[in-house]
């Protein structure tokens, strides 16, 4: 994201020289971490409304909805999502913050204020992609209960066809 400033972060100096990193580096960390958690259908700008409805999670643009804001190394994270029907929007929000803020602290040696969380839409993909698995099953089911009831019929046929006809004496 264009939001992302400054551009780099200085980590430290010593007598080897100085480690700095681009502030997308941090956004990548942040985002990464955020759809890592079950319940994320996708990361959304707040901007973008209702295209990012339809889009999808495999979408690899991992700093999508993530917005960094540093201040003497300390790291202020602004995550915008989309959540899964029927996954409860807190636990998702606090499994953001708390996956978010241990891999930016463990990753960068940066400290986290603090990681909001923005829900912007909720997903029924995935109870759609659940539901049509459901009815690909029943339709399996009802094939194979067909062709057995099927090969029933034809052996009831062939039993009584080789079964002796019994007459009656005269």
């Amino acid at each position: 994201m264009s939001e992302n400033y400054p551009s780099d972060v200085k980590l430290n100096e010593n007598s080897n020289g100085t480690v700095s990193f681009a502030t997308e580096v941090v956004a990548t960390i942040a985002g990464l971490a955020a759809t890592e958690v079950d319940g994320v259908a996708s990361m959304s700008s707040p901007s973008s409304g209702l295209a990012d409805m339809f889009s999808r999670k495999s979408n690899r643009n991992l700093t999508k909805g993530v917005r960094i804001d540093l201040e003497n190394n300390q790291v202020s994270v602004d995550i915008t999502i989309t959540v899964d029907y029927g996954s409860p929007v807190p636990d998702v929000a606090r499994n953001i913050q708390e996956n978010v803020k241990k891999a930016i602290e463990t990753m960068s040696g940066l400290d986290v204020k603090n990681v909001d969380v923005h829900v912007t839409g909720i997903s029924f993909e995935r109870e759609q992609r659940a539901n049509a698995e459901l009815d690909e099953q029943h339709r399996k089911m009802l094939e194979k209960n067909a062709e057995t009831a099927a090969e029933e019929k034809v052996e009831v046929k062939s039993e009584a066809e080789e079964a002796p006809v019994e007459t009656e004496p005269e």
